[in-house]
């Protein structure tokens, strides 16, 4: 009985030590996984928890005279899109640069959220609570639709198979992202890093506005 109990408790151990291993932390915020990734470069960090919102971006600069850097924001999982737009919303108005920091299993990496799309057709992905993923192309409103099943998160390998499927169909590699605004900041990046790696050469714009009904 005790050797059962000492295996039991050694796996428990084994298990903590890989969950920690598959995690990257900043301050108190677990950050979501991505896979396309980069260097997130020097500059001042700004925790967002869903309890702690700042309300003003600190100047990130080094050297004399300063040269700017983009503020990394380090984005707990769980906050709303809403939240995070918001954020965004100050940064454009300071006229702040700013990168992501999201997880590459255990390390911490930057993270593009939008892309410079260019001229000519674009696909249309929305994603909202409950693990719902929609592909449309230009031009209609009929979408092909997958939801989790456990109708919880969205998937990055789900969001990944459905766009292979819409890009060679259509043969567009443009996508631009609407987000229901009460989606976890996890859902959100999981959708757009799912979507741009989904084939080489791919770009995402998020795009800022509210979804109004679900389709």
């Amino acid at each position: 009985m005790r050797r059962t109990a000492a295996v039991l408790a050694a796996l428990g151990l084994a298990a903590t030590a890989c969950n920690a291993n598959l995690e990257a932390r900043v301050d108190g915020a677990l950050l979501p996984q991505a896979t396309g990734t980069v260097a997130p470069g020097p500059g001042v960090t700004v925790v967002i928890t869903p309890t702690e919102v700042p309300t003003v971006l600190p100047l990130s600069g080094t050297g004399n005279p300063p040269i700017v850097h983009p503020v990394k924001l380090a984005v707990d999982h769980k906050v709303p899109w809403r939240v995070v737009e918001q954020v965004l919303d100050r940064a454009d108005d300071a006229r702040q640069a700013t990168v992501f920091l999201v997880g590459r299993r255990h390390r911490v990496a930057g993270f593009v959220l939008s892309d410079r799309l260019d001229l000519g057709p674009v696909l249309t992905v929305r994603a909202y609570v409950g693990g719902k993923f929609c592909v449309s192309p230009p031009g209609t409103d009929e979408a092909y639709c997958l939801e989790s099943a456990d109708k919880q998160h969205i998937s990055a390998l789900f969001a990944r198979g459905v766009m292979d499927k819409a890009v060679r169909q259509y043969g567009i590699t443009q996508a631009r992202v609407v987000a229901d605004p009460d989606l976890a900041w996890a859902d959100l990046v999981r959708t757009v890093d799912g979507t741009r790696t989904c084939c080489q050469g791919m770009k995402v714009l998020v795009v800022r506005s509210r979804l109004t009904e679900a389709r």
